[in-house]
């Protein structure tokens, strides 16, 4: 956050000097009513000179304060693109174990709510607060010009309103707090519940789930409920404050009316002075609550850009071997694997079969290193280098681990299986296309990324076969290719997977058909 608000520390002065200005012309505005209230009780002056001074200075002001918000506004969308910028940056650094360690939710509320939050609470604060101060000195000055006995006697009344101004901060920034914690749980279930509606409604538990997501939007809401009543009730309590402070400020000014001998025009200037220190010290004591409630979500959305630049290893050359060596894997009380040794070797075509639940999709994930260093025992070597050593960026780019998913990007069904990448040629997307016999007329067709009815479940998936088909991998690591497929799609598939040369090449299948398997250089069972 520091960066970022170093980083455009120019825009954020040139919004300060803005402010400054508009409060110049508000105490000119403000002496120049004064004037006119003279003139026109003795008019020593031209009364229509004097009003189109106090006109001009009020268009000014009008001007510069629109000035001032447009550049606060441009302040704001820096800071934010800056944030998001490395926000997306320190995601697509995140390693996989990682990102599927977080609750559901965590990303949704961090990109939306809590951005929310920081420009609100914030980054809009952070401008008004100083613009605000210093249209208060500028107008207290300007009173003490008019009469430094008047000024002196605001002093002490406005210090005593920023002082009470303040209980309702506290109170504030705690609900705050709980309501972003709140709003952060409830992301979570309610996504989670609405990925599971199809088998919730299948098994006609709707008005179960529908209780409880009640019960988690019901603690929501409620904290929602506290956090706009605090936010309001310290708005109404500083504007309270300020209404009896102006009142207490007004009875002196009359009292100096009466017995100093300032005039009418001063008096009114004066009040009109007034209102331009205690509104906007009651903005700026707002402000500075505001402030206050938002240091949990900078630290969260601080502790999220954080990364580390990889200092590990490179794959050295192209893969020959992968070996697991004495894999040790449990979950909970299960043992998946006991001292597992398996080695896959260049140009070599293997097949994983075995029961559900045996590890089959287990022992690829482990590879691929969606489990963190502390879940296995053991070791897993490409070309003699233990994976712990390895950038995961370069085990992507050697290995494909093609599983089905429900990834769809908005376009046609070329571009999602291109997905943004420019440099594969037209030529290589038709091959691959034709021998998953896509033809042509899907291969063109636009699709909603929202709408994952408009193709068949098949589609998909050789779709997302395509999608890895299209890169040159050392190794090729099919889960299930052929699980929603029929009969005569399948052994198309399977005719391309015998196909691939020269590549190490993994298939985890639950068909045992016998011509299927003896096609394989080697069955693994688990």
């Amino acid at each position: 956050m520091s960066k970022a608000e170093k980083r455009y520390r120019g825009i954020y002065f040139a919004t300060v000097v803005l402010g400054l200005v508009s409060a110049l012309f508000m105490a000119r505005f403000s002496f120049s009513l004064g004037k006119v209230i003279d003139v026109v009780l003795d008019p020593t002056e031209s009364l229509q000179k004097t009003m189109s001074i106090c006109i001009c200075m009020a268009a000014c002001w009008l001007v510069v304060s629109f000035i001032y918000n447009y550049t606060e506004i441009i302040y704001v969308n820096r800071i934010i693109r800056y944030l998001k910028k490395n926000l997306y940056k320190a995601l697509y650094h995140k390693e996989l174990h990682t990102f599927l360690a977080e609750k559901n939710g965590h990303y949704l509320s961090l990109y939306s709510k809590d951005i929310d939050l920081l420009v609100d609470n914030y980054l809009l604060p952070k401008c008004d607060i100083v613009s605000n101060l210093l249209s208060a000195v500028v107008c207290l000055v300007s009173i003490f010009v008019i009469n430094w006995k008047l000024g002196l006697s605001f002093i002490v009344i406005s210090v005593l309103t920023v002082v009470l101004s303040q209980l309702p901060g506290a109170v504030m920034a705690k609900k705050t707090v709980a309501y972003t914690h709140h709003n952060s749980a409830y992301m979570a279930v309610l996504e989670n519940h609405l990925k599971g509606f199809e088998q919730v409604k299948l098994l006609g538990l709707g008005t179960l789930f529908r209780r409880k997501l009640d019960v988690e939007d019901q603690a929501y809401e409620k904290s929602r409920k506290n956090y706009l009543f605090a936010k309001i009730a310290a708005n109404n309590i500083g504007m309270s404050i300020g209404m009896l402070s102006q009142l207490l400020c007004m009875s002196v000014g009359i009292w100096f009316v009466l017995h100093d001998g300032m005039t009418v025009g001063l008096l009114i200037s004066a009040v009109q002075l007034l209102n331009g220190v205690f509104s906007p010290l009651q903005f700026f004591v707002q402000d500075k609550n505001l402030m206050g409630t938002a240091h949990e979500i900078i630290s969260r959305i601080e502790h999220e850009q954080l990364f580390e630049e990889s200092a590990k290893q490179e794959i050295n050359g192209k893969v020959q071997q992968i070996a697991f060596r004495d894999l040790n894997l449990a979950f909970g009380d299960k043992e998946i694997f006991h001292d597992y040794k398996m080695t896959f070797e260049n140009g070599r075509k293997y097949a994983i079969v075995g029961e559900s639940g045996k590890g089959k999709s287990t022992l690829m994930r482990v590879l691929m290193k969606y489990l963190t260093q502390s879940e296995y025992k053991g070791s897993v070597m490409i070309n003699d280098q233990d994976i712990r050593t390895l950038d995961s960026n370069s085990i992507y780019n050697k290995i494909g681990y093609i599983q089905r998913n429900e990834f769809l990007i908005d376009g046609s069904v070329k571009e999602n299986i291109a997905l943004y990448r420019d440099d594969i040629p037209d030529t290589k997307v038709k091959q691959i296309c034709q021998g998953l016999k896509l033809g042509a007329e899907l291969v063109n067709k636009e699709i909603d990324a929202s709408d994952t009815g408009e193709i068949s479940f098949g589609e998909k998936q050789r779709i997302d076969i395509a999608r890895f088909m299209v890169h040159n991998y050392d190794v090729l690591v099919f889960d299930e290719p052929t699980s929603n497929l029929d009969a005569e799609t399948a052994d198309e598939i399977f005719n391309m997977i015998f196909g691939i040369k020269d590549k190490i090449v993994i298939v985890i299948t639950h068909d045992r058909s016998r011509n299927v398997l003896e096609r394989f250089d080697a069955v693994v069972e688990l």
